[in-house]
């Protein structure tokens, strides 16, 4: 019988065996067929689809950009991005000074929700300046 592994054997078998599957991803699958096949079924001649084309966003001769920069916001009204723009603010407001971030924290002090609640922040401002736009645009 063989005597049985410590710890640091055992860790230093199972680091063994990692790196022998990390080698054997990288190894090149020489002579192994695809586990599925696709079969491709013959193309039917269909009208030619009309490409999409990107619209110009560019609006340097002008003193805001149009609504279009919002992407799928486009439409949402001024006064939805100005009252979640609020909400975001208070919120992250909120959770800084909850948070105290303003003084020295330890891992024991620090709250997760607290520091993600905090992102709303910046996240709040990028908000104003979509209300911004969209009053601008008479959205």
């Amino acid at each position: 019988n063989y005597p049985p592994l410590s710890a640091p054997d055992m860790n230093t078998l199972a680091a063994l065996f990692c790196l022998l599957g990390s080698a054997a991803a990288f190894a090149p699958a020489v002579g192994l067929a695809p586990a599925m096949q696709r079969r491709v079924a013959p193309a039917a001649r269909l009208a030619p689809a009309t490409m999409l084309e990107a619209q110009d966003t560019w609006w340097g001769d002008k003193d805001y950009p149009s609504s279009i920069v919002l992407g799928i916001g486009k439409d949402v009204p001024s006064s939805i991005y100005g009252v979640t723009s609020a909400i975001a603010l208070a919120v992250g407001a909120y959770c800084i000074a909850q948070s105290n971030l303003l003084t020295i924290l330890s891992g024991s002090t620090v709250n997760g929700f607290y520091v993600a609640g905090a992102l709303l922040v910046p996240y709040s401002w990028g908000l104003h300046v979509a209300s911004w736009i969209q009053k601008q645009n008479g959205k």
